[in-house]
């Protein structure tokens, strides 16, 4: 489950606000604990189980009947790890339980599940549920005796309106977003504690709505209240560039993350109005101030001069570099100095920081940026093979061993591998 929520949020990172759609609010939702950091509600028991967990969950091994194709809450709280609550419907309210319920109920015991049939505590429907944790299962049943849930959490009305899929969807609190990431997510790429602070400022629910039982084609869609400080609310407002990646990255790379400017100024105008809230702005200008004072040129003239049309930062065979597509297309160039090193990852941030861009070169209307053996490296490497699913134009694409992502104006593609 959390290989499929880190990706979830990494995806999330690359990604603009969905539409609207009308969300469906199960009864079952009012079993969910309302202090849960994932909230996954599916159509069918056992194909929902069967794509959001692997093999060795207990989940997993139960038989579950009739009961398997019925409708069903996989949810989870925090308590010195991440804990799961499987909520089943189990039919109309009735004092009595069925001979599947039964069956399961014995089952969860042999599994050392602790459970809990509502039977006519919840409205209309009667549900199951089951968890490891005997604590979890008192919450639970708490909740329900006091008509509290996860319905009464700040935000989950308004991220379950943006759920709709046909086949179901995962809502995610992006504020428990350090318990919720894989402590080894793209641990090659990123830290846990960038990945973790950069997914609790994205917004404060995501959403992904599934319109099939894959990891693939699934829709994403943000829930924050309005407030500029965070960051789904800028990437909504940018327009998709033209794309041109195939042309300079190396055939061989092993990570692929790239933005599309449209405007490059307006890019960098709203990530400054969203610091300003969040108050980080004025350590942000004063560290282009002390890079000025240091090289001698403001990172935001350099930027000006520039005007990006995109930025791609890749690793291959573990090299890694930055390569900048300016709106003049520069002339060819040998291995130089660079003349501005740190004022990507200071203009932009973390997700572009690699660990030495003090050399340069231009090539085919590109600048790389890394070290000498890295841009060396590139400059020999074989280019042009079709990146999977990038479009001419696009926001944001992200390619690794485990999963690529692509994001346009309007639509966003997701494969798992």
């Amino acid at each position: 489950m959390r290989r499929i929520v880190g990706i979830t949020l990494v995806w999330a990172m690359l990604v603009s606000c969905g539409g609207n759609v009308e969300g469906e609010q199960s009864s079952l939702y009012s079993a969910v604990p309302s202090r849960s950091v994932a909230v996954m509600h599916f159509d069918s028991c056992e194909d929902a189980l069967s794509l959001l967990l692997d093999s060795t969950s207990v989940f997993r091994s139960l038989d579950y009947g009739r009961l398997g194709g019925t409708e069903a809450v996989l949810s989870y709280d925090y308590s010195a790890g991440l804990i799961p609550l499987l909520v089943l419907d189990a039919g109309r309210s009735s004092a009595d339980t069925s001979a599947a319920v039964r069956n399961l109920l014995g089952q969860a015991v042999e599994n050392k599940l602790f459970c809990l049939y509502t039977g006519e505590m919840l409205p209309k429907r009667s549900a199951l549920l089951m968890s490891p944790s005997r604590a979890l299962i008192s919450e639970a049943e708490e909740h329900i005796l006091s008509g509290t849930s996860i319905m009464d959490a700040e935000g989950f009305r308004g991220a379950l309106a943006l759920s709709g899929g046909s086949k179901g969807s995962v809502i995610l609190r992006n504020g428990s977003a350090t318990r919720l990431l894989p402590k080894n997510m793209l641990k090659d790429y990123f830290t846990h504690k960038d990945l973790a602070r950069f997914f609790s400022g994205l917004c404060e629910w995501t959403v992904l709505n599934f319109s099939a039982y894959s990891r693939e084609g699934i829709s994403v869609a943000f829930r924050e209240p309005g407030s500029a400080r965070y960051l789904s609310r800028m990437l909504d407002g940018l327009e998709a560039g033209e794309c041109r990646a195939s042309s300079a990255v190396p055939d061989s790379a092993d990570f692929i993350l790239g933005l599309c400017f449209e405007d490059s100024k307006a890019y960098i105008q709203h990530w400054e109005e969203c610091l300003d809230v969040r108050a980080d702005l004025s350590r942000y200008k004063g560290r282009l101030v002390s890079l000025r004072k240091n090289y001698g040129k403001s990172p935001s003239v350099w930027w000006a001069e520039k005007a990006p049309k995109e930025l791609v930062r890749v690793i291959r065979d573990g090299q890694e570099i930055l390569l900048l597509r300016p709106g003049k297309k520069p002339k060819a160039a040998g291995l130089s100095e660079n003349p501005c090193p740190v004022f990507i990852p200071a203009l932009l941030g973390g997700a572009f920081r690699i660990a030495d861009d003090s050399m340069c070169a231009s090539a085919g209307g590109w600048t790389a940026f890394g070290s000498a053996e890295a841009v060396a490296a590139w400059l020999e490497a074989p280019k042009g093979t079709a990146l999977p699913g990038i479009p001419r134009k696009a926001k944001y694409y992200l390619i690794n061993p485990e999963f690529s992502v692509v994001a346009d104006s309007k639509n966003t593609v997701l494969n798992v591998n």
